[in-house]
């Protein structure tokens, strides 16, 4: 690099940094919440055998891909704990996707280098979906604990391969819509959603749910725009319909940032309902005082045992897809030690049996549990 070079890459620099300090204090406070750093890298703990753990925990869902991985590993600790020797010690690897197909698809690559035997993850559907082909060349079952979209495991050729520990988008559709429809306070309904699989699918079920009911009706239905604080615009829209009820299908960072702007442009009282991805403290300490009396459709709640432990073990309460994915990851377990740790391929098989799935993978028996905002913190009212 020559010295005029060198001064202008110093100038440019100095520009960006200035600017960047320019920001108001509000703009940090996105930033924060949406930032998108470059991933990690792995972290492995070593073991006899392997599982692989993969969420993002970089980017705009790092939060609720903490949740993940904070499940996974309550599990994996109670296993070794009752391990009967180092022959059935299970280690594990942390894969950072930052919610981003194209780096899933390379840190799958390191799970399979790694002889994982299994692998729990991802959070994003169409990470999972994506990162599933390459699991399922090598022959590596995969639970997922987040993922929502039908997709991921109506696929016939993958039978027996993915899983997952959550209900779908049509099944958290349906549940928001009987919520409503069971509450006769609600008659006008605003639905607003991301532009992504996961809110257009389950926004779409929600409507079309609530439909044949005639004593309701949506008033507003609209994508919003993400990754942003100011949806102010979008608050004076819905404003005008005077909506009884709003429902969001999003991520808890998103939905902090409208709900503080709803509060602000709406002078009726309406009741705020979210889908499982606002399940996280991060939306209340983005929402503020907003944030109270807001209802979410989250993931079910473990056993008391299960909860307590969790506190215990990282100091805070249980939320988003730690429930879930301490399930996919007992249940991964309890397959690789009956498979007697041999490989992914036999692993899959002893998955087949596992009664609480059907054929394609998906939960017999799904459910979510209805969180309610109180003194800023979660309560359980269902």
């Amino acid at each position: 690099m020559n010295k005029v070079t060198k001064f202008l890459a110093i100038f440019i620099f100095s520009v960006m940094f200035l600017a960047s300090c320019s920001k108001t204090e509000k703009d940090a406070v996105s930033s924060e919440h949406f930032k998108s750093e470059i991933t990690l890298d792995s972290t492995t703990v070593e073991g006899k055998h392997y599982i692989a753990i993969a969420a993002p925990l970089t980017g705009p869902y790092q939060a609720l891909g903490k949740t993940i991985v904070e499940g996974a590993q309550l599990a994996l600790e109670e296993f070794n704990d009752l391990a009967k020797d180092q022959s059935e010690k299970v280690g594990f690897v942390i894969l950072d996707d930052g919610g981003i197909v194209i780096e899933a698809l390379e840190r799958a690559k390191i799970a399979i280098a790694q002889n994982v035997l299994g692998v729990i993850g991802h959070l994003n559907s169409q990470v999972s979906i994506e990162a599933s082909k390459k699991y399922f060349s090598a022959k590596i079952p995969q639970i997922s604990p987040a993922s929502t979209h039908p997709k991921f495991t109506e696929r016939p050729d993958y039978r027996g391969y993915v899983y997952r520990t959550i209900g779908t988008d049509r099944q958290l559709g349906e549940a928001a819509a009987n919520m409503v429809l069971n509450n006769s306070n609600y008659k006008r309904v605003a639905v607003l959603y991301n532009d992504k699989p996961y809110g257009v699918s389950v926004s779409s079920e929600f409507v079309r749910r609530l439909a044949p009911d005639k004593s309701r009706e949506v008033v507003f239905y609209e994508a919003i725009p993400v990754r942003t604080e100011d949806h102010s615009f979008t608050a004076r829209k819905v404003a005008k319909a005077q909506p009884d009820l709003i429902f969001f299908v999003g991520e808890y960072n998103d939905a902090g940032y409208l709900l503080k702007d709803l509060r602000e442009q709406l002078d009726n009282g309406f009741q705020f309902l979210a889908a499982e991805g606002v399940h996280n403290q991060s939306f209340i300490e983005i929402a503020g005082n907003a944030a109270e009396g807001s209802l979410i459709l989250g993931a079910p709640l473990p056993s008391q045992e299960i909860i307590l432990n969790y506190q215990k073990r990282f100091k805070k309460d249980l939320a988003g897809y730690a429930s879930t994915s301490y399930k996919a990851t007992k249940i991964m377990l309890q397959a690789m030690k009956a498979a007697k740790f041999e490989n992914g391929e036999m692993v899959a098989k002893q998955l087949l049996q596992e009664k609480v799935f059907d054929l394609n993978g998906d939960l017999v028996d799904p459910s979510f549990t209805l969180y309610k905002v109180s003194g800023k913190t979660f309560i359980s009212v269902n």
